[in-house]
């Protein structure tokens, strides 16, 4: 692809630095690419993810954003297409853990691995029985984690939310759903470390089915000056601003 202008290469030394920019920007459907390039802003092009020793993995993207001169000089890329394929395909990269042998000068090198088809894995996880989707969720992967929720919902929330590997901003879809039964939110509310962060606590005022037992806690749980705010959303039910309001008057 080094031929074709509209390729970029966005070379990693490592797994863990694969991890940082996927936590920093992949996630998010986005990348930055340091460096000169001849791209201009909205043309298409390739992105290829280059660990040390493995094929290239391949994104598509557009051009966004270009910075031509230091300092911070790079292509911001937006990642199209972006959808639940293109997702899954990259968190399974991402996780893929990598295998070493022993090199026989001493210590241990990388053994390069096919990527695993995250069609293969949707097909197989359609075809779980009850007892099998309750297992993968309690103990699988953040892909397979995702792959369960989309196909099964609210049959697996329950056995996500006890899956230690469960991520804030995957709790935090779950407590933002209409259909949630009242005992998962107690669940969630219940959690501390849940509770702590915004997403969570933004998803729990702004579902209906969060019982007015439960709002204290969760208010508390605010800044001083996110509380403030609270009764001037509209989106939240009016019983969360009244008991916000409530509270901060009482302060």
């Amino acid at each position: 692809m080094a031929e074709h202008a509209g390729d970029l290469l966005l070379p990693l030394a490592d797994r863990h630095a694969l991890r940082v920019e996927y936590e920093r920007n992949l996630r998010k459907g986005r990348a930055f690419v340091p460096g000169p390039s001849p791209l201009l802003e909205r043309q298409r092009c390739r992105l290829d993810l280059q660990l040390p020793g493995a094929p290239p993995f391949t994104l598509h993207a557009e051009v966004v954003y270009l910075k031509p001169d230091e300092p911070g000089q790079g292509v911001g890329l937006r990642l199209d297409p972006w959808g639940p394929e293109e997702q899954a395909s990259l968190l399974a990269f991402v996780e893929e853990p990598e295998r070493v042998q022993e090199d026989p000068l001493g210590g241990l090198i990388p053994v390069e691995e096919e990527p695993r088809s995250p069609l293969g894995l949707q097909e197989r996880v359609r075809r779980m029985t009850a007892i099998e989707q309750q297992r993968l969720a309690q103990h699988g992967s953040m892909q397979e984690r995702i792959l369960l929720e989309r196909t099964f919902g609210p049959a697996v929330w329950e056995a996500l939310l006890g899956n230690p590997r469960i991520t804030t901003p995957e709790v935090a879809r779950i407590a933002k759903k209409g259909s949630i039964p009242r005992p998962l939110i107690d669940t969630i509310a219940g959690n501390s470390a849940w509770l702590a962060t915004a997403e969570v606590q933004r998803a729990l005022l702004s579902n209906p089915r969060t019982g007015p037992h439960l709002l204290p806690r969760i208010l508390r749980s605010l800044s001083r000056a996110d509380l403030a705010l609270v009764p001037q959303q509209g989106s939240y039910p009016s019983a969360v601003r009244a008991a916000a309001k409530k509270m901060l008057q009482g302060s």
